[in-house]
């Protein structure tokens, strides 16, 4: 196996509305004898993540770099490409959306850097895999441009929102108040020492999402519009239900011809999920057994966290099955 990266120089995310960076990391592997027309599997990491992170070493727990290496000298990805996109957001991450608040990262993705990422590797088919939020861009990406994407691997992927999202909601509701809105929480966040405490995380995670699912240029609070009123703790059903519009486990039933052209669909969760993921997961395998639709879903006994040794189950079924 081969390791290489590069930097991508996006003209989409140029001026993005956080002022995020337009040039993107890419680490990809390859196989030690690469043949063209091969899959192009992408990456897309989760929610606090990165490439850097994605592949990071564990004394706990194997690498994705050494999960990917032994699945390459057993010959099970049919020589293909494998890439992880870098995803940072001010916001902690990205749901590869387009948004007013963020940035047009869905096209980024459509439109630059997988057709930039098939040419250089001479790849055909391509597929998506992720977790949590990843799982939610790869199952996302992929049925709104099926013309492009041939498969997906969603692992825990955010889904379900009203399990996922809603218990963070009053750490949220009370941390804006506290700091007299979103924009100065956020300040104060990126100021902060310890960025990764829970609550902190659960509140980040609460406006990246926001920002993804109901952008508003009108509003005041950073062009987001938020699903609850900080101020009275008031739920907003209308900004809600843009929210449920863009829930995999709702919406895919008006994805079903979509879903029918995939050449692999790989969806599990695990039965101890932190966030609460197995039931969307089971929302979303219960609609396409109902409409007959091929696809691969797995339970497994454990969290959201430290899970790499599931990509050694699904990137073989996403690699045989595009290429």
């Amino acid at each position: 196996m081969k390791t290489a990266s590069f930097t991508f120089k996006s003209t989409i995310l140029v001026g993005n509305a956080l002022g995020d960076k337009s040039e993107r990391e890419v680490i990809v592997f390859t196989p030690d004898n690469p043949k063209s027309n091969a899959p192009l599997l992408i990456g897309l990491p989760s929610f606090g993540n990165d490439p850097d992170s994605f592949i990071a070493a564990s004394p706990l727990t194997e690498s994705f770099p050494t999960i990917l290496n032994r699945l390459y000298a057993k010959d099970l990805l049919r020589n293909s490409t494998v890439a992880i996109v870098d995803s940072r957001t001010k916001l902690g991450g990205n749901y590869f959306l387009n948004s007013t608040a963020v940035g047009q990262y869905e096209h980024f993705m459509v439109k630059e850097l997988v057709p930039e990422l098939t040419k250089r590797f001479s790849s055909s088919r391509v597929g998506l895999f992720g977790k949590g939020s990843g799982g939610f861009a790869s199952y996302t990406l992929a049925v709104r441009n099926s013309g492009i994407f041939h498969g997906f691997a969603a692992h825990s992927m955010d889904a379900g929102f009203e399990n996922v999202f809603i218990p963070d909601f009053s750490d949220a509701m009370e941390e804006f108040r506290s700091a007299n809105g979103p924009y100065r929480w956020l300040e104060k966040y990126w100021q902060g020492l310890n960025r990764i405490a829970s609550r902190k995380v659960k509140v980040l995670r609460s406006l990246c999402a926001s920002a993804f699912f109901s952008p508003d240029p009108n509003s005041g609070e950073m062009g987001v519009m938020l699903p609850f009123d900080y101020e009275n703790g008031d739920f907003r059903p209308e900004v809600w239900e843009a929210w449920q519009k863009n829930d995999p486990a709702k919406n895919v039933k008006n994805f079903t011809r979509q879903l029918e052209s995939m050449n692999a669909i790989f969806i599990d969760a695990g039965t101890m999920d932190e966030f609460s993921a197995i039931w969307g997961a089971r929302a979303i395998d219960n609609q396409l057994k109902n409409s007959k639709i091929n696809h691969s879903y797995e339970e497994f006994e454990d969290g959201h966290f430290g899970i790499n040794y599931r990509f050694e189950k699904s990137l073989p079924i996403l690699a045989q099955s595009l290429a």
